[in-house]
């Protein structure tokens, strides 16, 4: 018989913050630890021990076996992350000293900031805990007021039914384990970590003279220690990797937008940083730099430049991210040089020795699970930004852009289980693979070829005697990826261009009366 503790957020809303200040998406187990041992330490099960509140011992058993026995699932509703964009400003409680008069330090809050949350959070274990641990966690969960802030008041609750977990504990999962959640976990000592530092700084107050008010103050409040939390990854019951051509991803928030035009020369950027922190030896998965006679794969590492208003939860508030696009077939240790990499991997510099800083720890996602649902009542259409590149000159008389824009997607999905391999050679193979493209219903709705003499922002290298013709597409793919696939098309796919940006359209909506250079354009 399985053991759970569900938690019903009263307010339909969770808010609580990380470490760093990033909105937190879902309340941890550590989260969970905490808010219990904070109801053990002052609620009415508390003991005084040297005239200071303790949790019991049956208590510091219960939390102690929380720390030992990781929860086996976790059921996570569906959310959705509300950016705050409202300022209030509230006192801070230390002193600053302005033109000579003493005032009280505002601080900026963002007070609609928060997770809307369809149903519970339950973190579920397969073995119940014994009588004992049972007992006391089922007298704790009532006095926990609420998770995260104050402002999210909650309702903790014991189950002994089964109840159906949306995600379960992958012991053996690293960096690039598709999907699922990264989910902080309490530790071995961490009941005595946090007891430890809560008496530190609050066992002895401070003589008069240190505790004085000064002018230009700081909060001197100390960050609670992490040493015993660390992460481990839920991933999703039913949902499986598919046979995409780049199915797992890794996102890098970064700190500052990046333009259109110049995604490709910071995609360029980002891989030589990345070949220079995987040092000698890098692979040519990532380098693309392949022996003589070596078979070259249809996709290696794609590196891509996120938006802030793409449609995606991976950037927690970051204006710009770094997709950095795992291929099928790719060696173990191949991934693990790139994931070592990552780990590492704090900044950049690119287009006029600017810097780009990574601001937050990499987070893996599926590639066909990446970007978000297609809305209802809609259809999603595909659109090219930045701008692709034809990879050939074309498959002669009456050849188009719409026809480079499906070959440049049959090259990426050839030889994959959706698009069987197609021979031959030159214009002759062009025209048979864009068939076989067609044939999976995939359509080029609009192509038009970019008006610019700066040809030289959407590609990265060439052959001296091709000609650079960058073009705007808007496609349909039909069975080639599914509603939240991420790919790229085209001769800079590998390099920031022609990254696949979803677009939702009403259903029924006309297209011959539908404005296609803005939806193009985003």
């Amino acid at each position: 018989m399985a053991f759970s503790i569900s938690a019903e957020l009263l307010l339909g809303t969770y808010r609580g913050g990380g470490p760093d200040g990033r909105v937190e998406r879902i309340p941890s187990v550590a989260r969970l630890h905490s808010a219990l041992l904070c109801a053990a330490g002052f609620g009415p099960r508390a003991q005084e021990r040297d005239g200071r509140l303790s949790p019991c011992e049956d208590d510091e058993a219960a939390l102690r076996w929380l720390e030992e026995n990781p929860p086996d699932g976790v059921s996570i509703p569906a959310l959705q992350v509300n950016r705050g964009r409202a300022i209030a400003h509230r006192d801070d409680g230390t002193v600053k000293k302005s033109r000579g008069v003493l005032s009280i330090k505002k601080l900026a809050k963002s007070p609609d900031t928060s997770v809307a949350v369809d149903g519970r959070f339950t973190w579920t274990w397969s073995s119940p805990p014994p009588v004992d641990v049972a007992a006391a966690l089922e007298a704790l969960c009532p006095d926990v007021p609420h998770l995260g802030r104050s402002e999210a008041p909650a309702r903790l609750t014991i189950n002994r039914d089964d109840v159906a977990s949306t995600h379960t504990l992958n012991p053996d999962a690293g960096l690039f384990t598709a999907g699922g959640e990264d989910i902080e976990l309490p530790l071995t000592g961490r009941l005595t970590e946090l007891i430890t530092a809560h008496e530190a700084v609050t066992r002895t107050p401070p003589p008069a003279r240190q505790d004085r008010y000064r002018t230009d103050e700081r909060s001197s409040a100390p960050i609670p220690p992490r040493v015993a939390v660390a992460l481990a990854r839920y991933v999703p019951l039913q949902e499986p990797v598919g046979a995409v051509p780049w199915p797992e991803v890794v996102v890098l928030p970064l700190d500052r937008p990046i333009a259109e035009r110049l995604k490709v020369r910071w995609a360029v950027a980002a891989h030589r940083a990345l070949i220079a922190t995987i040092g000698d030896g890098a692979p040519p998965l990532v380098t693309g730099s392949y022996p003589p006679g070596t078979a070259r794969p249809a996709n290696r590492v794609a590196l891509h430049i996120l938006d802030a208003g793409h449609p995606l939860d991976l950037l927690d508030g970051a204006p710009a991210g770094l997709a950095v696009m795992l291929p099928r077939h790719a060696a173990p240790g191949d991934l693990a040089a790139v994931a070592t990499a990552l780990t590492n991997l704090r900044s950049f510099r690119g287009p006029g020795g600017e810097l780009r800083h990574v601001v937050g720890a990499p987070r893996g996602a599926p590639g066909d699970g990446f970007w978000h649902e297609r809305p209802p009542g809609t259809v999603r259409l595909w659109r090219t930004s930045p701008p692709a590149v034809p990879e050939t000159r074309g498959g002669g008389a009456g050849w188009t852009f719409g026809h480079a824009a499906l070959l440049s997607l049959g090259f990426v999905w050839n030889g994959s289980p959706h698009l069987p391999a197609v021979a031959g050679r030159g214009a002759t193979r062009y025209r048979s693979l864009v068939q076989a493209v067609a044939d999976t219903d995939a359509v080029a709705v609009s192509a038009e070829p970019l008006r610019t003499a700066a040809v030289h922002d959407y590609v990265h290298r060439v052959n001296e005697h091709a000609v650079v013709r960058p073009y705007r597409a808007l496609l349909s793919v039909g069975r080639l990826g599914g509603q939240r696939t991420l790919q790229a098309i085209g001769q800079s796919r590998h390099l920031g261009g022609g990254l696949l940006v979803p677009t939702d359209l009403p259903e029924g909506s006309r297209l011959d009366t539908v404005d296609l250079t803005a939806v193009v354009h985003g």
